[in-house]
């Protein structure tokens, strides 16, 4: 399994525990986590965090990728294939302690340094870990959640080729759920390449 890709703009590769730098700048913006956990974070809670979150099961393919615009060499955010959790608040972090693939659907998410939105890096970013979710493992479907508020991230989902499925049980509620089943994706490839 190829952990390690690019798309057009964009470098992937797993998320390592000096990339600390990066969760500082994400996790400790108000307007970044606003949609997401709806508070910063503290740079010691992200440090407590960073061997956790650095964890990956399934052979490398589930956990959280470092994306790095290719004509800076920046880091700008982190692309993610986690466990989606349903009856708990948050991800279960603890499933991607050994290296089997968690008995959970499978979510996909994107977070970005507020200097790189508005610029398709979003989409870009789904469509390739959604192809790496095809073409490297054996996942039947991909799904996404977003905050009822969050339009934007509706937006990328849909434009990567993800539908809209209703509310779905997800972080012990109801929210906007996605996703793409492998068949889907094998006979709409070309919808994500409008990046």
């Amino acid at each position: 399994m190829r952990l390690e890709f690019e798309s057009k703009r964009l470098y992937f590769r797993p998320l390592e525990e000096n990339d600390l730098d990066l969760e500082i700048d994400l996790w400790t913006d108000v307007e970044v986590v606003r949609f997401i956990t709806g508070k910063a974070s503290t740079v010691e809670e992200i440090k407590e965090l960073m061997p956790v979150v650095t964890q990956r099961a399934g052979s490398g393919g589930i956990g959280f990728w470092c994306l790095i615009q290719k004509s800076t060499q920046k880091k700008i955010g982190h692309a993610a294939l986690l466990p989606l959790p349903v009856e708990v608040e948050d991800t279960e972090f603890d499933l991607l302690e050994s290296d089997s693939w968690p008995d959970r659907d499978i979510e996909i998410g994107v977070v970005r340094k507020r200097n790189s939105w508005g610029n398709g890096f979003a989409t870009e970013a789904l469509v390739h870990l959604l192809e790496f979710a095809f073409r490297e493992t054996d996942l039947a479907a991909v799904f996404a959640t977003t905050d009822p508020e969050n339009h934007a991230s509706q937006k990328a989902l849909r434009k990567s080729g993800m539908r809209d499925v209703g509310l779905i049980p997800a972080f012990a509620g109801q929210y906007p759920g996605f996703k793409l089943t492998r068949e889907e994706w094998n006979t709409g490839r070309d919808v994500g390449d409008q990046t």
